[in-house]
């Protein structure tokens, strides 16, 4: 009874998209505007009686209130809404799962769909609805596979221990998107071993989309054994991909693109700069090779900058190798002459944006072929896409520009980076990537495989106390539970930290709660950037009705505070 219990957090009830522009007049049937609806076994007459009701209530609701409706609440489910013209979608959970965790799960559903197949409307211009069923079943499934109840209520990502791995590991993952940076064409990698981050150069949401494609082909790795490594690049797959104008801003606006930093590096007899390959180190520039330039040396403090996420090096007991560009901040303030001015900064956004805009407008012209644009302007080669296929179509209206996802995979060791669409066609790009990594991954592989790593925070012994500790900036969870945590002994801790969780997100003025019962007391802390939780094991709950300082359950922060520092989690 308790694994049916448990299993609520991670089991969906329904799951829909409704286009009610098939539905105009009382005589069109509600079935024809079902883009997709899971379970895919429910009956027909029960899916029209779904979609009719829920998408009727929404959009009158939305009407009368002048404001988008986000949640519907039932009394067995509620369901996260998005609206956008004549599309509604809506995903449906059951009641103990936090609002806010429904909603994110819906928005990561719809931004993982446009980011492998572009914009909505056109791919179901373009394919028939039984292949993007099949796309949808993937996606659903992808976001069901959490490794544990807490990973699903916190919509986080999967990592390795890192304390269980040697450090220098790390750091060699690291230095390996170093190199594969070397290539103008390459924007940003990740490295992922066994469904697991090692080392990120992208934010937690964009990391999170490209481990759907990496989970997909290793599981057809699996199926077709080593045929797959035949041949002069084996193990090498690409699929298209589809960025945001803002996403692509980002990657092009952070300092480890060296294209971007030619373009707008001083013209004449100025030397040349050596370029930062990654934010992953520090790369100085000495006084003999970079001369400081008074026109972008000072930096006001109206500037902007980049917005990638910051890492845990400012945070204190998190690792920062799982994403190596924390350090990006510390470092642009310390070497202030490689920091450009405000005005260059927003005339580089600007650049970008119309760079992007540019090609997506080209790409839904008439099908000829284009070139794809970029902020170094060397779109020359670029293949040319199909009809629609960069379509303006994303799920918040923004534009979509397509790029390429480049998949290395050493057995259980994935080398992940999205480039420009031209790579493909560059030959030379491609070896040179593909060489320059190829010794390092595998000797990468033989380490992390004789190490194991498992899922991070199995230090501590369960049978004393439970925790969990979550980071909202790198999007991470350390905690001790088992892989089935929830079940038994385990789920109240799970439903008190959803419940916490849901507070902490609807109450920014919240930062210390206990919550308890007859039976268990949780303490949960959160900072800007964590959230903490923490249930003592074992000893009998001295309660006696009122609160009191005799009350166990007051001396869990103390208690928290000792216990989390082994591993690394400092809450004073």
């Amino acid at each position: 009874m308790a694994e049916q219990l448990s299993s609520n957090f991670r089991r969906w009830s329904y799951f829909f998209l409704y286009d009610g522009s098939k539905v105009r007049s009382e005589g069109d049937l509600t079935r024809e505007g079902i883009c997709y609806f899971y379970p895919e076994e429910t009956p027909l007459d029960q899916q029209e009686l779904i979609c009719g009701q829920l998408a009727g209530v929404s959009r009158c609701v939305s009407e009368l209130s002048s404001s988008p409706v986000r949640l519907l609440r039932l009394r067995r489910h509620k369901f996260a809404i998005h609206l956008k013209d004549e599309l509604f979608w809506a995903l449906g959970c059951p009641v103990e799962v936090p609002s806010v965790s429904i909603c994110q799960l819906l928005d990561q559903l719809i931004n993982l769909f446009s980011f492998y197949n572009g914009s909505i409307n056109l791919s179901y211009q373009l394919h028939s609805r039984d292949v993007l069923a099949a796309r949808w079943a993937q996606y659903l499934s992808h976001l069901q596979s959490a490794s544990t109840d807490l990973h699903h209520i916190f919509s986080c990502l999967k990592t390795i221990d890192a304390a269980s791995v040697d450090p220098l590991l790390l750091l060699k993952a690291a230095l390996i998107l170093q190199a594969c940076q070397r290539c103008p064409l390459v924007l940003a990698g990740s490295i992922f071993f066994r469904g697991r981050v090692v080392s990120t150069q992208m934010s937690p949401q964009l990391t999170m989309k490209v481990m759907v494609h990496e989970r997909e082909t290793y599981m057809q790795a699996q199926k077709e054994g080593e045929a797959r490594s035949s041949g002069p690049l084996g193990g090498v797959s690409s699929t298209s991909v589809f960025l945001t104008a803002s996403e692509l801003q980002h990657l092009q606006l952070t300092p480890f693109n060296r294209d971007l930093h030619s373009q707008l590096a001083p013209a004449g007899d100025a030397q040349p700069q050596r370029p930062r390959l990654s934010r992953t180190l520090s790369d100085v520039p000495s006084a003999e090779s970079q001369p400081s330039h008074p026109a972008t040396s000072d930096l006001s403090d109206n500037s902007v900058p980049p917005a990638g996420p910051h890492g845990a090096d400012d945070l204190p007991g998190r690792p920062s190798q799982l994403f190596p560009n924390g350090k990006q901040e510390a470092e642009e303030k310390a070497v202030p002459s490689r920091r450009r001015s405000g005005s260059e900064a927003q005339d580089a956004a600007q650049t970008c944006s119309s760079a992007a805009a540019a090609a997506t407008l080209q790409l839904n012209g008439g099908g000829q072929g284009t070139e794809a644009g970029s902020c170094d302007g060397k779109g020359a080669g670029s293949a040319a896409q199909p009809l629609g296929s960069g379509g303006s179509g994303g799920p918040d209206g923004s534009l979509l520009v397509p790029m390429t996802l480049y998949l290395h995979r050493v057995k259980g060791l994935v080398l992940a980076l999205l480039v420009e669409p031209r790579f493909l066609d560059d030959s030379a790009s491609m070896e040179e990537v593909f060489h320059s990594s190829l010794a390092s991954l595998n000797g990468l592989e033989a380490h992390l495989r004789t190490t194991g790593p498992g899922p991070p925070g199995t230090l501590g012994p369960p049978g004393l106390y439970s925790f969990a500790h979550f980071d909202g900036i790198q999007s991470t969870l350390t905690t001790n539970l088992s892989a089935g945590g929830g079940a038994g002994p385990q789920r109240p801790f799970v439903r008190a930290a959803a419940l916490l969780h849901s507070h902490f997100c609807t109450t920014e003025t919240l930062q210390e709660a206990i919550i308890r019962s007859a039976s268990a007391a949780v303490y949960g802390t959160r900072t800007l950037a964590h959230e903490t939780f923490f249930q003592q094991h074992g000893g009998a709950l001295r309660n006696s009705g009122v609160p009191n300082h005799q009350d166990s359950a007051f001396s869990l922060p103390s208690k928290a505070r000792h216990r989390l520092q082994k591993h690394g989690v400092n809450l004073l």
